[in-house]
């Protein structure tokens, strides 16, 4: 799908887009832009630690891999029935690719609804949310699993087994998937990134290939961030001091000195510093060998890279302009992308335990990003949610199975 047939609830707001390539490119090679519920209560740092799970009152969100098979199927096929079904509020598109559709124009450098700033959180938090009701108009037993790659770290983990997420992606076939439920010709992309001059319509994956990010976040990284005690801090974006931004220190920017917004490109920061914890992971699932092959054949003295005519696969010589599906601002094209964000959304609950359910900006921020502003684009499905609304899981209906 290309701008020209974008409907009118994102056209509304795409008249600037931000783009990962952008990002990537910044000082260093480095960035990666990688139902509301009852009004949540602001506490102080010291609340205590919420009651025991009332039995038979929440859904669980479980680890993936404690899923049985037959869960694991459950959830995978309700997946491919959303992405089937026609989408009730983006005429021409399915329910799945509308959820792609908003975070790629959440980029949008007028809005910036879900990155680089305080409800990064909240924003995916709801985002989650409304997916999983959807899937469970499919089938209510489902919930969205998490992936903790913290632990199931390597390409041969479970997530990437044939019954749920499938392998990595064939260097044979331009590094798309080919195996699994979403392989290539049985999932069929349709939403891509604005400057996206290849729009390959399947996913492409080089788990841990590209030298961006070769390795996932660790234990130790998660439990660091964890004791950043401060939500975020001034100036609320991507330059928030991560000893003083849990939220900055989580989604994984680092050393990041401007952001510019670009009125055709869109906003990028610009950045020296590693790529971490939530970044990283998206990174490590995409490989961005664009950058690893072309420095490969750059040092064989090879001619520079060449943009690949559009519907062609990319190669090692020419994948220059190509980034995998979980890089993209449309990476919500890779359904691995909502057990990722279900494990941040999980880190997210364990802080919250830890120091109470606290936000920051309450006001002063930039617009959807302050406690009680509406967030994009849920006010415009007639849903009024703002940060407040989603601190409490509980309230909203579901817990994870590793909540006190």
């Amino acid at each position: 799908m290309n701008g020209e047939r974008l409907d009118s609830l994102a056209r509304q707001f795409a008249t600037r887009r931000i783009s990962r390539r952008t990002a990537l490119r910044g000082l260093g090679g480095v960035g990666l832009a990688a139902g509301a519920g009852s009004r949540a209560r602001v506490a102080d740092a010291q609340q205590a630690t919420p009651a025991a799970l009332p039995t038979g009152t929440l859904q669980v969100r479980r680890n993936g891999i404690k899923l049985s098979s037959t869960e694991r199927q459950a959830f995978v096929a309700a997946v491919l029935a959303i992405k089937k079904a026609p989408s009730p509020w983006a005429m021409g598109l399915s329910i799945y690719d509308t959820f792609v559709l908003w975070h790629r124009d959440a980029f949008n450098c007028d809005l910036n609804a879900a990155h680089m700033a305080p409800a990064f959180f909240p924003w995916h938090r709801q985002f989650l949310l409304l997916f999983e009701e959807q899937l469970q108009k499919v089938d209510p037993s489902v919930t969205i699993p998490y992936w903790d790659w913290t632990v199931d770290n390597t390409p041969d983990s479970y997530v990437w087994g044939d019954d749920f997420m499938g392998g990595n992606g064939d260097p044979d076939q331009g590094y798309v998937v080919t195996t699994g439920p979403f392989a290539k010709g049985d999932w069929v992309i349709k939403i891509f990134d604005y400057n996206d001059t290849v729009q390959n319509p399947s996913i492409i994956r080089d788990l841990g290939g590209g030298s961006l990010a070769p390795t996932l976040p660790t234990a130790d990284d998660v439990a660091q961030a964890l004791t950043v005690s401060t939500f975020d801090a001034e100036p609320w974006n991507s330059l928030s001091p991560i000893a003083q931004s849990f939220r900055n220190t989580l989604e994984g920017w680092r050393d990041c000195t401007m952001e510019t917004c670009d009125p055709v490109v869109g906003m990028a920061p610009t950045c020296t510093g590693p790529h971490e914890l939530h970044n990283r992971v998206h990174l490590w699932v995409s490989g961005e060998f664009q950058f690893s092959h072309q420095e490969v054949a750059a040092g064989a003295g090879a001619p520079s890279p060449a943009t690949p005519a559009p519907g062609e696969p990319p190669t090692p010589e020419s994948s220059a302009e190509i980034l995998g599906t979980m890089a993209a601002n449309s990476s919500p094209s890779d359904p691995v992308f909502w057990l990722h964000h279900a494990n941040i959304d999980r880190l997210w609950t364990q802080w919250l335990s830890l120091y109470g359910q606290i936000y920051l900006p309450i006001d002063g921020g930039p617009f959807g990003s302050n406690l009680n502003d509406p967030m994009w684009p849920y006010q415009q499905l007639d849903m009024t949610v703002t940060p407040a609304d989603v601190l409490d899981t509980r309230a909203l209906g579901y817990v994870y199975d590793t909540d006190g």
